[in-house]
């Protein structure tokens, strides 16, 4: 018996570093955004797919002469399930794929609160969802500087209307560790 465990130890961990061996993605890469605050974990779920979920806070500001000057800061979140799709391409010419850097294709879910958590700006509707399939490319560099820019078609709900429309996102900040070498 403990012959037969043994083997099946030795034959699961030379599967699993074999499996290990082949994805491209990073297995975690914790991001802080710059240009909309907040903060986001891309996790590698398979060799070329990742999940990355996202918090943010966004800001509006409304004001003018002969009007009082509102604020308000508003919590969002992010979900995207992406897919790398030219990672063969980049390393075949020598390029850098660390810290997913490539480009993608994935299915963007955005919400955003109406109600602000901090200020006096209330939107019109209580919540903003959008949901797009995008094509999208993350660049990541040795310090740490990312930035990343996806775009696609997309659907906008709010709790009085549905559009469709082409969904632009953008972001910029720093991966905090974690990163390949």
């Amino acid at each position: 018996m403990k012959k037969i465990t043994f083997l099946s130890v030795i034959l699961l961990s030379a599967f699993y570093v074999n499996a290990q061996s082949g994805q491209f993605v990073e297995d975690g890469l914790f991001k802080v955004n710059a240009l909309l605050p907040g903060v986001s974990y891309e996790i590698g779920v398979g060799e070329r797919t990742t999940i990355n979920a996202e918090a943010i806070i966004g800001f509006a500001l409304r004001g003018a002469s002969n009007v009082e000057t509102e604020f308000g800061l508003y919590p969002g979140f992010a979900a995207d399930f992406r897919y790398y799709n030219n990672f063969d391409r980049r390393l075949k010419k020598g390029k850098n794929i660390s810290g997913n850097t490539g480009n993608y294709f994935s299915f963007l879910n955005q919400f955003q609160f109406g109600t602000p958590i901090i200020g006096d700006l209330e939107y019109a509707s209580d919540y903003y969802y959008n949901a797009a399939l995008v094509y999208g490319l993350q660049r990541t560099y040795k310090k740490g500087f990312y930035f990343s820019l996806a775009f696609g078609p997309g659907v906008f709900v709010n709790e009085f209307n549905t559009d469709a429309g082409v969904l632009i996102d953008a972001r910029l900040g720093w991966v905090i560790g974690g990163r390949k070498k």
